[in-house]
């Protein structure tokens, strides 16, 4: 699936050529490198807040979709007007070293844990859906979900706004 940054892009590329089209055909008086200049200006703005090339890692996910199967975890998810799937269920205990911090802001999560691994999933919602293996759902507020106990542990803190955040368990390979 193309990304929403191909075809911003191509949409930008296209309508500076209708610009050009129009200001010969209909001879109007406008200055071309003006308003391609400030075009390219806001362009790379918005392409910077869309998570562009200037900015995108791998654990980010805005405006598409994908999955992150976890080895070697990062410290931050973020999810934004996106669907990801984070697979933490083959996560061996040696890299359980940090909190692992999960936003999603008007987007769609399904974060899969270990059972075997004792985990502490803390889960913040702000008008979002935050559902836990145990049935809990939160909608405002916060919930802690614990699977298992001892050290190592997995910690993950999970926020939700205006979107929906699902941790299931699913045995690692």
């Amino acid at each position: 699936m193309r990304g929403a940054q191909s075809y911003f892009w191509g949409i930008l590329l296209i309508g500076i050529g209708i610009l050009v089209i129009l200001k010969y055909q209909f001879r109007l008086n406008i200055s071309l490198p003006r308003i391609i200049i400030g075009v390219l200006f806001i362009a790379i703005g918005i392409s910077a807040l869309m998570g562009g090339s200037f900015s995108r890692k791998p654990s980010d996910m805005f405006f598409s979709e994908g999955r992150i199967e976890v080895v070697d975890p990062e410290k931050e998810y973020n999810i934004i007007f996106g669907n990801m799937v984070i697979d933490l269920s083959a996560i061996p205990r040696e890299n359980l070293r940090d909190k692992i911090q999960i936003n999603n802001v008007f987007g769609n999560a399904l974060v899969k844990i270990n059972p075997e691994i004792p985990t502490v999933v803390k889960l913040n919602s702000a008008f979002g859906s935050g559902n836990t293996p145990d049935g809990s759902t939160i909608v405002f507020g916060d919930h802690t979900y614990r699977v298992g106990e001892g050290n190592p542990q997995l910690i993950i803190e999970a926020n939700v706004v205006f979107g929906k955040i699902d941790i299931v368990e699913e045995r690692g390979n």
